[in-house]
């Protein structure tokens, strides 16, 4: 069985640590990484711990899930989402699960209800591997839509890849190319053995990152063939690159 990390989005404490205390006794293979209350600090932990499960409070003080995840959705693949509510006849409920592909657990949560939820995750994400992302990684060559066609590159001649809304840039130990897909669209072919994300916006290969200059605040990357790259970070972005 595999190992989920799951986070918690929850404005109430009471059903906030409830739910904590459920996962820990019935499901202690499931890692809780983080347990949050407001959608500015989830949206933060979830960008850099970016679990496997997300639970979901339906309604977060300010602001609705359905604009936390298309937030999150432009800048990685969403994790399998559990809504968490008090409503069960809610048509906003029902729009975020058809947004999400997701399941919902009436609160307060039922453990029989909650180990529901997780098989039917377990299940779906043993019978859905990407099928695409399978067979680029084992020919060696990942396509990306550009401008004038299709680039086709190995993982090993990407250096870096910034966003910029709905392209990105990335950076080829020769040349750069102007890509016609969002960095989470992105990232999901990469994956994240060979490529970090330092920030909201930028991807960087793992296996080339050099240094990291705190006074500039930047990092240096170098090819094999010894071309280095400066590129500068954010703080967070700094301090996924040095916690890698």
């Amino acid at each position: 069985m595999k190992n989920f990390r799951a986070i918690i989005v929850e404005d109430e404490r009471l059903p906030r640590l409830s739910l904590l205390q459920k996962l820990k006794t019935y499901h202690p293979d499931i890692e809780v990484v983080d347990c949050c209350e407001s959608y500015e600090a989830s949206l933060t932990t979830i960008l850099r711990h970016r679990p496997d499960i997300l639970f979901l409070d339906i309604q977060l003080q300010g602001h609705t899930s359905l604009e936390l995840l298309h937030e999150l959705k432009e800048a990685i693949p969403l994790p399998h989402i559990i809504f968490t509510t008090a409503y069960s006849n809610s048509e906003y409920l029902l729009e975020a699960i058809r947004f999400a592909a997701a399941d919902y657990l009436l609160k307060p949560v039922d453990v029989s209800d909650l180990a529901k939820a997780i098989r039917r995750i377990e299940e779906r994400d043993a019978t859905t591997p990407s099928s695409a992302s399978q067979s680029q990684a084992q020919s060696g060559k990942f396509t990306f839509r550009t401008l004038n066609g299709t680039l086709y590159v190995s993982k090993d001649e990407v250096v870096y890849v910034r966003a910029s809304g709905n392209y990105s840039y990335i950076m080829l130990a020769e040349g750069e190319e102007i890509i016609l897909e969002r960095l989470g669209i992105i990232e999901g072919k990469l994956g994240n053995s060979h490529f970090i994300r330092a920030g909201r916006n930028l991807l960087l290969n793992r296996d080339l990152i050099f240094k990291v200059d705190r006074k500039h605040k930047c990092c240096i990357l170098r090819t094999p063939a010894g071309r280095e790259y400066s590129v500068e970070l954010s703080a967070g972005g700094m301090e996924a690159v040095e916690k890698q």
